[in-house]
C-alpha cells in the first residue's frame, strides 16, 4: 500500500508524512463515523468511488483521489479501542480472503507493538516511582535473597548503619546482629526459610561502620514467583527505634525512681525486697533492710519553704548514695522517709557500721539558702529472714525499730527484735 497510518485516541498520528500531522486519509475516517460501527468490525472499501457514502467526498472524487481505503480498530490491553490503522491506494483493488488475513494479522502485529509500548511506559513510570519511593524513604527497604543474602539496600542505610548500601549487598543481615539477639532473628529466619510464615516484626541490635550497636525495628515480608508460585526472596522495611528505646527507658526509669531524688521510688524499693526475700529463700542466706526518717526536717519546710525543703531531700539523697555499695540499694519512700539494704549476709556488725555512717553522713551540717539547718536520721534495722518473709512484714518490722529510735532521742538506730 502507498499510504499507511495509524490513528490514535490522543490525537496523535504516525504514518507516512510528518509525524503528528494527520493525513489526508483521517478525514475518510472521520466522514464513515456513523456509518462504521467501529470499534469492533474492520471495514474494508475496494472503489471508494462505488461506495454511496465516499464517492462525493473530495479526497475521492477529484481525479488523482483515493479508490481503495481500509480500516480497522486497534484495541488497548483492555481491548477497549485505542487508535485506528488506516491503509489507501490511488487505485482500486479486490480484495480477497488472503487479503482479509493479511491485514488482520497486520493489525494483530500493531496492537501487539503499542500495548508494548504502553506496557513499557507503564514498566517504566512504575520503576521510577518506586526509585523515588525507595531513595526519599526515611525507612531502608531492603531485597534479600530466601536464604538471608541481600541484594538491594536503599540509599537512607547510611545515615542509619554508616555504611553504603554497596558495601552490605552480598552480605547476611545475621552476620551483623548482636550476639544478644541472634538466637532470635535466626529462628525467625528460619521460619520463613520453611515456610512456617510469610512474614515476621524483628527488633534487634545491628552493629554501624563504626563498631557501635543501633537498634532497629524490621518487618520482613517473603516474595513468591508469579509463575511458580515458589520462594523467591524478601523485601524488608527497617527503621531505627533508638529514640523510641530511650524514651521507652526514660519512662520505664521515671516510673520507678523519685522524680526529686533519682533515687529508687515506693514501687521499685518492694519490687527489689520481694526478689531479694525470694532469692535468699533459695540460698539460705539474708540481709539487712533500714528504714530511715530525717529529724527536724519539718523545721526546715516551716522556717525556709518547701522548696529549701526540696533541697535539703536531694543532699541527703546524694550523702546517702555514697553509704552504701554498688550492690546494696538506697531508696526514697515519700516525703522524708527513706529504705536501704545491704546484701551481706544478714550479718549485724556490717549493718550497724553502715547505719552509723549514714547517721554522720546525713547529720553533717548541711546549709540551707545560706542558714546553716540542722537535719538528723533515725534508723530501723530489721533483718532477711528472721523479720518476716514478704516485704510488708519486713518493712513494718525495721518500721517499728524506727520508732523506737524515734522514741529514745532522735539521730540514732534501733534493730527489730522477734517478740
Amino acid at each position: 500500500m502507498p499510504h499507511a497510518f495509524v490513528c490514535l485516541e490522543d490525537g496523535t498520528y504516525r504514518g507516512d508524512g510528518r509525524p503528528g500531522v494527520p493525513p489526508p486519509e483521517a478525514d475518510l475516517a472521520a466522514a464513515l463515523g456513523e456509518h462504521w460501527p467501529y470499534p469492533r468490525t474492520v471495514l474494508l472499501v475496494e472503489d471508494a468511488r462505488r461506495d454511496p457514502i465516499l464517492a462525493s467526498h473530495p479526497l475521492v472524487a477529484s481525479p488523482s483521489g483515493i479508490r481503495f481505503f481500509a480500516a480497522a480498530p486497534i484495541l488497548g490491553g483492555t481491548d477497549t479501542p485505542v487508535g485506528v490503522l488506516c491503509l489507501s491506494d490511488d487505485a482500486p483493488r479486490s480484495v480477497t480472503q488472503e487479503d482479509r488475513d493479511r491485514f488482520s494479522d497486520l493489525v494483530e502485529i500493531a496492537q501487539s507493538h503499542l500495548r508494548e509500548q504502553i506496557e513499557r511506559r507503564e514498566l517504566t513510570a512504575e520503576a521510577a516511582l518506586f526509585r523515588t519511593l525507595a531513595e526519599n524513604s526515611a525507612d531502608t527497604l531492603v531485597r534479600g535473597e530466601i536464604g538471608g543474602v541481600r541484594s538491594y539496600l536503599s540509599p537512607s542505610l547510611e545515615s542509619l548503619l554508616g555504611f553504603t548500601p554497596q558495601e552490605l549487598v552480598g552480605s547476611r543481615a545475621g552476620d551483623y546482629v548482636h550476639p544478644d539477639d541472634l538466637a532470635e532473628f535466626r529462628a525467625s529466619m528460619r521460619e520463613i526459610q520453611e515456610g512456617r510464615t510469610d512474614n515476621f516484626t524483628t527488633e534487634h541490635r545491628h552493629r554501624r561502620k563504626d563498631g557501635s550497636w543501633v537498634w532497629l525495628e524490621a518487618f520482613v515480608q517473603v516474595t513468591f514467583d508469579p509463575v511458580t508460585g515458589e520462594q523467591d526472596g524478601y523485601v524488608a522495611s527497617v527503621r531505627g527505634t533508638a529514640r523510641r528505646k530511650e524514651l521507652e527507658a526514660r519512662l520505664e526509669h521515671d516510673a520507678m525512681h523519685d522524680v526529686l531524688t533519682g533515687l529508687p521510688n515506693r514501687a521499685l524499693i518492694y519490687e527489689r525486697l520481694e526478689r531479694e526475700i525470694a532469692r535468699t529463700a533459695d540460698r539460705d542466706d539474708g540481709f539487712a533492710v533500714f528504714c530511715l526518717d530525717l529529724d527536724g526536717f519539718k523545721q526546715v519546710n516551716d522556717r525556709f519553704g518547701h522548696g529549701a525543703g526540696d533541697a535539703v531531700l536531694q543532699e541527703v539523697a546524694g550523702r546517702l548514695r555514697t553509704c552504701v555499695r554498688g550492690e546494696d540499694t538506697v531508696g526514697r519512700r515519700g516525703g522524708d522517709e527513706f529504705v536501704a539494704m545491704q546484701f551481706a549476709g544478714g550479718r549485724r556488725g556490717p549493718a550497724i557500721t553502715l547505719a552509723e555512717k549514714m547517721i554522720r553522713a546525713v547529720s553533717a551540717p548541711t546549709h540551707v539558702e545560706g542558714v546553716p539547718a540542722n537535719i538528723g536520721l533515725s534508723v530501723g534495722i530489721a533483718f532477711v529472714p528472721t523479720a518476716g518473709a514478704d516485704a510488708e512484714t519486713v518493712l513494718r518490722a525495721a518500721d517499728t525499730a524506727l520508732y523506737v529510735s524515734k522514741q529514745a532521742g532522735r539521730n540514732r538506730y534501733s534493730i527489730f527484735e522477734a517478740g
